[in-house]
């Protein structure tokens, strides 16, 4: 037999490879042509690059044309890849172009290529967009190693400063993350940046705005900013501001953990170009319909109503709550009454709330019990195993917050949220739910802001629920202006009112989110809502395998006078309450945890705090619960309990001596004062009064008369043989009520209005004080503390009336002269004793409480011709500043005469 060497050379090359192919197992022949024909389709779809171009920066604008970017070369930077022919080989060679697609947007494109060995471009891949930015422009980017900085303007004003770090996230920013969780983050960032590591972003805003902003790295690696005032230095690799913090607002990047496989597969999906969001919505449709007719045919063989479902869900929530409500209390006019099902006859419970008083999973409030009421109806005749799960809270007792995510929406900044509750003792022991907020930007841009960031601007017509800076919760349909009112401290838009005015869609919407485009939506999936019930209180409802028209039933059932359609799909819904504690405190449940709807853990950043979550219903089972009390790549809102009288127990308090509200001239709710009894100095008894600031103004009228009095200020009757003691001098230090806000101090605050002068222990006249007022840290209560009256006035009754207030938690504390005493409604002293002031110094009147109210009530309802060409458009971004300093009871709704915390942006 020949070598085979010795053929080789006498064989046409041709022939020798049949021969070789031959050879192949056979399983493995076709793997040569698929991999042929696979390079054919990725080279046909690949731009052409043309060769005369004169630079390769040239060529690059040239060939991307073809993917509907437009450059010019000096909008390119170049990072060097891999030298010689194995470079070549390999293409690794990265350009970042600064280009508009085809909506004419200026964005930043990462685009890997290959280079010749003498630099020339030879081919290029699909770009990614880095930035997607709406309404602003990057400028040209300057490159130190790694990291990438530019300037972002909106009309030719710089707004921020990005930097990139193309070496990606770092590895602790996945320390929160499963392996599973971190697999997925990376094929995101695969599809998304085309390199698995990411590409790690840190926004840094300017406050306020400059005129010019010029970059530079300097020589130590720092990152100097350049304005027209000003010279700001960051360092970019650990994202400090190291001069000139005052003008900065800084967003660093965070990953937070992705969704479950589902929903996080549909955004992959939509994301793909090959794929894109209307495929993706052809593609829940169908699995949603499917889904619908077996479930609708096995409810109609065996005859189900939701019967057991919903005998199990409020079993579950009743089991640590209190007995159902028999009436409403007509002062505070809660809880209210039941709703009238729809199907009849009712399933058990069907319409019942079910109080939630004594639930170990809420945050109580002091004093009170707690502000929530939950039941279900079933709105769909055509589907009675669907049932629609209603949860109800008092907006008086409960502030809503909104947040926004570490992913969506991103503002045209690029700036995005912090995706978690602010991380303040101020905030965090308030908060007592979370829920899901509105859809991606992707699905109608609708607007948002929270705390003063505005993150995408406002839509006309669009449904509108609102923080306002006094904590009221607003809900309107937004006017056809862009501007956001001084007023609106946050707010979530999400397509037109579902309810409005007693009726379900009356702005004739087709489209609920639940179909592409343009069909008519009769999806039912899992669906939410929020709205506004006609007694004033707020309602979010949930409920699965629903369609709009059985959620917006349920809000009618529910008395909502305005109602707003949030997000949907499994997965992407859901409600959670909390009771968040002190850890040195904090509570066991005294039972087994149900791990599948019930959780404890201890708050991530602040140990000292333990928390204990639960679902809204036991079949809810949306993603990563705990969710919102952690960190959220999309928006979502909280609940907070407003600081409310009356308030906490007094040290060492008694039943006979426990605060008293009922009988007392409020002149509404919540309550504006409370009174209870207390000890000093062993048996010695004094009495305290209790007043909320944010209840009541002052008028500094001491003559006539008004019906909504909370409090009188003046001197007491003298007896006709009894001479006044002398009086001391005028102090220059004084009790003070501004708007909302109690202070001790010589400067009024804002609006101050002066109640009585006050002196620290051992200063004149306090030897002979016969009341003492202190100011609480926590919640800014005025806590007035007057002896009886029967009692005499010493140095030692003054020294533990001071002793007290410390207690009580007041580090702003006095004693009042010239016996100043106070009266309740004019007509009765501390004690509930009648009794009428010869002498008013100051009067205290009732002002409306924050709560929840219409807003925009002037918008007229419009028809789809008028309100959907102005909703379809690119709205203009106005960029608004950040409050100097969000109000510290922003979180419980209260005032407060201590500091108050920076906002968490």
């Amino acid at each position: 037999m020949r070598d085979r060497r010795s053929l080789e050379g006498q064989w046409p090359r041709g022939a020798l490879a049949i021969d070789k192919t031959r050879r192949m197992r056979p399983w493995l022949r076709p793997i040569p042509f698929v991999l042929l024909g696979a390079y054919g389709v990725a080279r046909a779809s690949h731009a052409s690059v043309d060769d005369a171009a004169p630079s390769r920066s040239a060529a690059l604008c040239t060939a991307l044309v073809h993917h509907e970017i437009r450059c010019a070369p000096e909008d390119v930077v170049w990072f060097a890849g891999p030298s010689g022919v194995s470079g070549a080989m390999r293409g690794k060679a990265r350009a970042l172009v600064r280009g508009r697609d085809k909506e004419d947007a200026l964005d930043l494109f990462s685009v890997p290529a290959r280079l010749s060995p003498e630099g020339r471009l030879l081919d290029l891949e699909a770009p990614f967009n880095l930035t997607h930015s709406n309404g602003a422009d990057e400028g040209l980017p300057i490159v130190n190693g790694s990291l990438v900085a530019y300037v972002v303007s909106v009309q030719g004003q710089p707004e921020a400063v990005h930097v990139l770090d193309l070496a990606g996230h770092e590895k602790k920013a996945y320390e929160e993350l499963s392996s599973m969780q971190k697999l997925q983050v990376k094929i995101a960032d695969l599809q998304m940046t085309g390199q698995t590591r990411g590409v790690k972003k840190t926004v840094y805003g300017l406050v306020p705005p400059p005129k010019t902003a010029d970059l530079s790295f300097r020589g130590d690696g720092m990152l100097a900013i350049t304005t027209d005032e000003r010279t700001i230095v960051l360092d970019p690799q650990k994202g400090n501001v190291l001069d000139g913090i005052a003008y900065v607002r800084v967003t660093p990047e965070v990953i937070s953990k992705p969704p479950t496989f589902g929903p996080w597969m549909s955004d992959r999906l939509r994301a793909a170009t090959w794929f894109g969001d209307e495929k993706n919505q052809f593609l829940k449709v169908a699995v949603f319909t499917s889904l619908e007719w077996i479930k609708g045919k096995k409810a109609q063989l065996t005859g189900d109503k939701g019967e057991k479902e919903a005998a199990d869900d409020m079993a579950a929530v009743s089991q640590s709550s209190g007995p159902a409500p028999t009436f409403t209390d007509p002062e505070i006019g809660w809880p209210p009454k039941p709703l009238d099902p729809l199907i009849k006859p009712p399933i058990a419970g069907e319409g019942q709330w079910v109080s939630l008083e004594k639930d170990p999973f809420i945050t109580p409030i002091p004093g009170i019990g707690a502000p929530f009421v939950t039941t279900f109806v079933r709105t769909d005749p055509a589907a009675q195993h669907t049932r629609v799960y209603v949860t109800l809270w008092d907006p008086r007792l409960v502030a809503l917050h909104m947040e926004a995510g570490t992913v969506e929406p991103v503002s045209a900044t690029g700036e995005a949220g912090p995706g978690q509750i602010a991380r303040t003792p101020e905030v965090v022991r308030h908060v007592v739910a979370g829920f899901n907020g509105g859809f991606q930007a992707t699905h109608g841009e609708f607007g948002m802001q929270a705390n003063g960031v505005l993150y995408l601007p406002p839509k006309p017509y669009a449904a509108t629920v609102m923080e306002l800076r006094d904590g009221t919760t607003a809900f309107g349909a937004w006017p056809r202006s862009q501007e956001v009112p001084d007023e609106v401290l946050s707010f979530r838009q999400n397509m037109t009112a579902l309810v409005q005015n007693d009726k379900y869609n009356p702005w004739g919407r087709a489209w609920w989110g639940g179909v592409p485009p343009g069909w008519h939506d009769a999806v039912h999936t899992t669906r939410s809502g929020l709205c506004l019930t006609k007694e004033g209180f707020v309602a979010y409802l949930f409920g699965h395998d629903i369609g709009p028209e059985p959620l917006g039933r349920a809000m009618l059932l529910t008395r909502c006078q305005f109602g707003l359609h949030l997000d949907m799909n499994p997965g992407l819904a859901g409600f959670e309450f909390y009771n968040v504690q002190p850890a040195s405190t904090f509570q066991p449940l005294g039972r087994p945890l149900q791990t599948d709807w019930e959780y404890e853990g201890v708050i991530k950043d602040m140990p000292e705090f333990k928390f204990r979550s639960r679902r809204m219903i036991k079949s809810m089972g949306h993603i990563l619960f705990p969710r919102y009390i952690q960190r959220d790549a999309r928006d979502f809102f909280y609940l907070t309990a407003r600081t409310v009288l009356p308030g906490p127990a007094l040290p060492n308090d008694s039943p006979e001596d426990a605060w008293r509200t009922k009988g007392l001239p409020q002149h509404g709710f919540p309550y504006a004062s409370a009174i209870a009894k207390a000890k000093i100095m062993g048996e010695r008894r004094v009495r305290i009064l209790r007043l909320d600031p944010r209840m009541m103004k002052a008028d500094a009228t001491t003559e006539g008369t008004s019906d909504n009095v909370v409090a009188l200020f003046g001197r007491p009757p003298r007896g006709g043989k009894q001479k006044d003691a002398s009086a001391p001098p005028p102090s220059a230090t004084k009790l003070w009520l501004g708007a909302h806000v109690f202070a001790i101090d010589k400067t009024p605050p804002p609006g101050g209005v002066a109640i009585a002068d006050v002196v620290p222990l051992g200063g004149p006249g306090s030897a002979e004080a016969r009341a003492a007022a202190g100011i609480s840290d926590e919640d800014g209560m005025l806590q007035w503390i007057e002896l009886l009256p029967e009692d005499k006035a010493d140095p030692a009754a003054s020294a533990a009336m001071l002793e007290l207030l410390q207690k009580i938690g007041c580090s702003a504390r006095a004693l009042v002269t010239t016996d100043v005493r106070a009266y309740l409604g004019g007509t009765m002293d501390i004690g509930a004793d009648s009794a009428t002031p010869a002498q008013i110094t100051t009067r205290l009147v009732r002002t409306a409480a924050p709560g929840a109210r219409a807003i925009f009530e002037n918008v007229e309802i419009v028809q789809q011709p008028v309100w959907q060409p102005l909703m379809s458009q690119k709205v203009k971004w106005r960029p608004t500043k950040a409050p100097p300093e969000k109000p510290a009871g922003s979180a419980s709704g209260s005032a407060s005469a201590s500091p108050p915390p920076k906002p968490p942006h």
